[in-house]
């Protein structure tokens, strides 16, 4: 069951008409502790999803009048603390006050850090977070919070509040085919979600680059060896991942609904797919070559602690870094079956390393205020937002020195276009209209795949 919470009757109306079935909709009152009041009584009626549907004042131009926006964090203007809603398309973040927003100076000081402004949604998402259960937040906005708002409010409150029913309808279809769709999941489906294979699009062009710089002969059976290692390392570092987040996952709403906090996989089936993976990476070490098995351990001992190092280190990005850096690394052993490396080798995983480190920083901006809540180290949370983005950008930087350095060493005219189409990926992670989740993934991903490119066709063409 899901519960909607309005603070007026005129925000409900529209959607009221509609007979929308299986939700219990709740008009608070206005102001922070009534929505607060009506969030927990449908809590306690039952309701696994709260939705808090309601006008806004838009603080800045970069907002319109009449729009629909969901929220990816809501703060306090009092406590400065937020609720990350972690809804990845999002990019609004939304401040709730305790009294109407009627002072200029007042108005331009909060749009400095915030897109909108209401009265109710902090306190629905706050029971939210305490209960462990998904919150939407859709703001319409109506007015800019200056001397004209009133007026706005009265004048726009009957057309923005038909375009937020409507916004609403949609949003509970889009829920009730997420709802579905779970329920009808596979085990392979889950498996899959759970370890995000596809996310090893980001090694494996890196893999063989590796190999393209071995200079050394190979089957395509040694090729699909260590395409299988690849992914049960992947599998094994990732399951721990999951595994060893779980409670934290709990607590963050934008990571409640993964498998093992959704209730969707148990920590068991985490574990026998963990050893899955890793059983599978180590018969094909053994495959591949002695030397190649004789090491394989060494990977696994970033891939077992880098989930671990964000409980005790503002370093905990370089973590992964190290762990995507040895991907074209131990391709290179294992096809080269030699331990003497190449000053292109050396280049490409310092390209690797400081690419993935960087990202996983921009990666970290999504949460942001819940890691600073909770006390979880991250880059973003010691330093901020924007500082944060400094420091990433100075190591994609020094990846894209790396990169450069490559094709330098390699040169071709193709090589070239790539290097630039990754340069320009790089570029594009720090627009700040971009959402965070495509500066994540793809735009990394685009960035190391051009970055792969420029070795691949450097050293074979």
């Amino acid at each position: 069951m899901i519960g909607i919470i309005f603070a007026t009757d005129e925000e409900a109306a529209p959607f009221l008409e509609k007979d929308v079935p299986n939700v219990m909709v709740e008009i608070s009152g206005i102001g922070l502790e009534a929505a607060r009041l009506s969030s927990e009584k449908l809590v306690k009626k039952g309701a696994k999803t709260l939705i808090n549907a309601g006008i806004c004042a838009g603080l800045h131009n970069r907002v319109k009048r009449g729009a629909v926006y969901r929220v990816a964090s809501v703060f306090t203007e009092e406590l400065k603390t937020a609720v990350n809603i972690g809804l990845g398309l999002s990019l609004k973040k939304l401040v709730s006050v305790e009294k109407p927003l009627h002072d200029v100076s007042r108005k331009k000081e909060l749009a400095k850090d915030y897109d909108l402004l209401d009265m109710e949604g902090y306190a629905v998402a706050r029971v939210c977070e305490q209960n462990n259960i998904p919150c939407l937040l859709l703001k319409a906005v109506t007015d800019f919070g200056d001397n004209f708002a009133k007026e706005d409010i009265k004048k726009f409150m009957q057309p923005t509040s038909k375009t937020l029913a409507e916004a609403l309808i949609f949003a509970l279809e889009g829920l009730s085919k997420s709802k579905k769709s779970s329920n009808n999941e596979s085990l392979l489906r889950k498996t899959i979600s759970f370890t995000k294979v596809e996310h090893t699009i980001f090694s494996l062009p890196l893999i063989f680059a590796g190999i393209a710089l071995s200079d050394s002969s190979y089957l395509i059976f040694d090729i699909f060896l260590i395409f299988l290692a690849a992914i049960g390392a992947r599998v094994f570092g990732m399951s721990l991942n999951r595994i060893f987040d779980r409670h934290i996952d709990k607590k963050n709403p934008r990571t409640s609904m993964r498998e093992i906090p959704s209730g969707k996989l148990t920590v068991s089936q985490g574990v026998y797919i963990s050893f899955f993976g890793l059983f599978l990476y180590l018969v094909s070490c053994y495959f591949i070559g002695d030397l190649a098995f004789k090491l394989c351990l060494i990977p696994l001992i970033p891939l077992f602690f880098y989930s671990l190092l964000k409980r005790f280190t503002y370093l905990c990005h370089f973590g992964i870094g190290l762990v995507l850096s040895l991907a074209p690394v131990c391709a290179y052993i294992a096809v080269s079956n030699s331990l003497y490396f190449s000053n292109n080798i050396i280049f490409l995983g310092l390209f690797s390393f400081f690419w993935m480190s960087g990202f996983d920083i921009i990666y970290a901006l999504s949460d942001e205020s819940f890691d600073k809540s909770y006390k979880i180290y991250s880059i973003p949370s010691f330093v901020g937002y924007k500082k944060s983005q400094y420091i990433a950008a100075l190591l994609h930087i020094i990846a894209f020195t790396f990169l450069v350095l490559l094709w330098v060493n390699l040169g071709g005219f193709l090589s070239l276009t790539f290097l630039i189409f990754s340069g320009i990926a790089f570029s594009l992670a720090y627009k700040q209209s971009i959402p965070l989740n495509v500066r994540f993934f793809p735009l990394s991903a685009i960035a190391g795949i051009c970055g792969s490119m420029v070795v691949l066709l450097g050293e074979l063409l």
